[in-house]
């Protein structure tokens, strides 16, 4: 209230195109739909308070892409994040493998495993950093020392963080590497015979599973067509 028609209407197109970038950004970078059609819809009301019968081409393509937003497949992120914090939670009751012969001890893991509560750069190092293992003999697995069952079980908790910081992050080679060591441990040292370690094994399966890349659609067609509206109207000005 209380400015030029002029000054409004541009700042309205400012908002929109504000708005649409927004929602590119989010689509592309973040893999975010739903902030995506929420910065769309949000560019559209822009462009409706606006009534200028030259935008139609903007609307119109700002219509199919939200229609291709709803449409596209997607995963859930929430509830794959909230099922991986269960499951970290969980690791201290699985049961490890039965004790077998006199093969080398695993312990070897990096104590620095602290990382979980620290920003994103320090869990990928202290994941980095946490030892490969090779597997057992099926046939004589080693008794782990207190300490080294500690630092088993909580490097497989701190695998299962990383996955899910990585997810929410959409670093989608950290979060596939994250569970496939995740499930070889579970494999290796965990009793694979018990309904618990069975469970989480599956668990891992089905997030691996729901949790597929898919290719986003093409959402940039109505911010041409406003710049190229702003282009023409800069020019017949």
């Amino acid at each position: 209230q209380g400015i030029s028609t002029g000054a409004r209407n541009t700042l309205l197109l400012a908002e929109a195109e504000y708005y649409m970038q927004l929602a590119n950004a989010q689509l592309q970078l973040a893999g975010n739909p739903e902030l995506a059609a929420l910065a769309l819809g949000m560019a559209d009301d822009r462009i409706v308070q606006l009534a200028d019968p030259a935008l139609t081409e903007v609307r119109r393509a700002l219509s199919d892409e939200l229609a291709a937003l709803d449409v596209m497949e997607k995963p859930d992120i929430e509830g794959a994040t909230l099922t991986l914090s269960s499951l970290a939670g969980v690791v201290a009751t699985l049961p490890l493998r039965e004790a077998g012969g006199d093969e080398p001890d695993p312990a070897g893991a990096d104590e620095a495993v602290s990382g979980v509560d620290r920003a994103w750069a320090s869990v990928k190092q202290a994941a980095s950093g946490l030892v490969r293992v090779t597997p057992p003999d099926e046939t004589a697995m080693p008794l782990l020392t207190p300490d080294a069952e500690y630092f088993l079980r909580t490097n497989l908790t701190l695998q299962l963080q990383v996955a899910r910081l990585a997810l929410l992050r959409g670093e989608q080679a950290v979060f596939e590497q994250s569970l496939a060591d995740a499930d070889n441990w579970l494999r290796d040292y965990f009793d694979t015979d018990s309904a618990q370690v069975r469970g989480a094994r599956a668990t891992l399966d089905e997030i691996r599973g729901s949790m597929m890349v898919v290719s986003p659609p093409d959402i940039s067609g109505s911010l041409q067509r406003l710049r190229q509206y702003n282009s023409l109207s800069g020019a017949a000005q």
